[in-house]
């Protein structure tokens, strides 16, 4: 079965790149562009990855990964930002990406080898 991945992010040509780059290799994704389409899209539950963007417009990355964790408590969670001081800690990559270096950081991420 397909690993399921939510995907947050207030710009719709991101949303769109992730979305299309991931479900191209197999996967299925659920997207949020707000806080509010969030809540709706929970009900899809649990994932097993979230990409988010660090600065979302109407919420924080505390209050996105802690809004999933509440139906998806061992999520992984892989942040993207444009901003150098988007915080490298734990899974992050840098936009703009290059779309194989999305895929091969979000396979790594999901079998537990990065």
């Amino acid at each position: 079965m397909a690993e399921k991945i939510l995907v947050v992010d207030d710009e719709p040509l991101i949303l769109t790149a992730v979305e299309r780059a991931l479900a191209k290799v197999g996967y299925f994704i659920t997207r949020a562009q707000t806080m509010e389409e969030l809540g709706e899209v929970l009900k899809d539950g649990p994932f097993d990855l979230l990409i988010t963007d660090v600065y979302m417009q109407g919420g924080s990355l505390d209050e996105v990964i802690e809004k999933v964790r509440r139906t998806s408590p061992s999520i992984k969670v892989l942040k993207m930002s444009g901003a150098i001081s988007g915080g490298k800690a734990g899974h992050f990559i840098e936009k703009p990406f290059n779309i194989e270096a999305l895929r091969e950081k979000v396979k790594d991420i999901l079998n537990g080898s990065f």
